[in-house]
């Protein structure tokens, strides 16, 4: 296995771990009553952590596409009586927002980004956290966005003048989530301290972190 590969492997455990992290954290420290490990779940999204950032690069064609759904598509057969409905069909249709990307023009590129990047990371932490808590909270859900737009707004800052302004967009509406009661202000502070430490790296050091890594310590971030 090349070294590429090895390192997309290396985000789809990283992404996996993304997922996971708020929403478990979120539980566990609002002490929400929860359901046990679904393994089924957990087979899926590992099939959408894979797709994602190990067979999307290697660009599969359509007849993988479709054996990779019918897998997919069993797995849920069976494990029916085990899931909710909803949080399949929300699970499924990430899947099928990647297979979407996977035929964007590149003219159209920002769409196939903000659906892999945010839209997909985005809905399958709540469908997990629909999966476990059997409700959806605000106070939840409006963190994880922020954090998911914050880690796009790092990966593909470029240093035009929109980048700055959509870093100072993010920071202020960090400070105002604070003052809504969304997240608390140590989050506030080690999300705006590492959104600009990573700017700066990458102005000065030309240094820059994967998506997938971004993503990881926000969520991280959020659950100080």
């Amino acid at each position: 296995m090349d070294q590429t590969r090895s390192k997309n492997l290396i985000k789809s455990l990283i992404e996996l771990i993304s997922f996971h992290i708020f929403a478990i954290g979120f539980i566990l420290t609002h002490k929400l009553p929860n359901n046990p490990i679904n393994y089924y779940l957990l087979a899926m999204i590992i099939m959408i952590v894979l797709f994602k950032e190990f067979i999307l690069p290697l660009k599969p064609n359509m007849n993988f596409t479709i054996t990779y759904s019918v897998i997919f598509i069993i797995i849920c057969a069976v494990g029916f009586k085990s899931m909710n409905v909803f949080v399949m069909i929300l699970v499924f249709s990430q899947l099928a927002f990647l297979f979407v990307t996977r035929y964007i023009p590149q003219k159209y590129g920002v769409v196939a980004m903000v659906l892999r990047d945010f839209v997909v990371p985005s809905f399958i932490s709540i469908g997990i956290f629909f999966y476990y808590t059997h409700f959806i909270s605000i106070n939840f859900v409006v963190p994880l966005l922020l954090v998911n737009l914050t880690a796009i707004m790092i990966t593909y800052f470029d240093g035009e003048i929109t980048s700055y302004v959509q870093i100072i967009v993010v920071a202020i509406a960090t400070v105002i989530l604070f003052f809504l009661g969304y997240i608390n202000i140590l989050s506030t502070i080690a999300i705006i301290a590492y959104a600009l430490a990573m700017v700066l790296l990458k102005i000065f050091d030309k240094f820059s972190a994967d998506d997938v890594v971004n993503r990881c310590i926000g969520n991280v971030l959020l659950i100080i």
